[in-house]
């Protein structure tokens, strides 16, 4: 299934890492080795925006050391016209060009990456519902199959319950008839013959006084 990106990077769509609901999904679904990709590349841009943000103020704190070396340095240089300062004083200054350049370039980086960060995590999603919202309506169609067989499955129950107790009711009419006119020692013999052939049980037998 394809999203038209267009219409989702309008919306303000979280991480799904960083989204316990997102994770919560794969309780009951599990991640297919692209999804786990996905979502490793995810963190990875995570980890890289923060190496660059720390990179940055490494930067600058470098820079301010160099700067203030200089500081440090310009009387030697060019009150004492110090050889060995004026060397330095170069190194530092081409160090702080390094260092500019360098910032530069994280400064770049660090404003594209909320755009890469965002196709990272549509990617993420269109992984996501192919797996688990597919996954879903096939569940739901199983569970419309399983409620027909349960409405079917009652149905069939009550027919066996209402069977059973109609059965259950002749029976003891019928034994309570013959109990009247054959006798309880008379009736007693002919159960045990039919009890000796296997086609009752005495638990079935109603319940007869007298």
């Amino acid at each position: 299934m394809n999203f038209d990106k267009r219409t989702l990077r309008k919306n303000d769509i979280s991480l799904l890492i960083l989204d316990e609901r997102w994770n919560n999904l794969f309780q009951s679904a599990e991640k297919t080795p692209a999804i786990e990709r996905s979502e490793e590349n995810l963190r990875g841009l995570l980890k890289e925006e923060s190496r660059l943000i720390a990179e940055k103020k490494e930067a600058a704190a470098l820079k301010k050391r160099n700067m203030d070396k200089i500081i440090q340095l310009t009387s030697k240089v060019f009150e004492e016209n110090d050889i060995n300062a004026k060397k330095e004083m170069q190194s530092c200054e081409q160090e702080i060009k390094k260092i500019n350049d360098r910032v530069i370039k994280i400064d770049e980086l660090i404003e594209e990456m909320p755009d890469r960060l965002k196709q990272a995590n549509l990617d993420l999603l269109e992984l996501t519902v192919s797996v688990v919202y597919f996954k879903m309506r096939s569940a739901r169609k199983r569970v419309e199959e399983l409620e027909k067989l349960i409405a079917d499955t009652r149905d069939k129950l009550k027919a066996y319950i209402d069977e059973k107790e109609s059965l259950s009711q002749d029976d003891s009419d019928i034994y309570s008839y013959f109990h009247d006119l054959l006798g309880a020692q008379e009736l007693q013999r002919l159960d045990e013959q039919f009890y000796r052939k296997g086609k009752r049980s005495r638990r079935d037998r109603p319940n007869m006084k007298g």
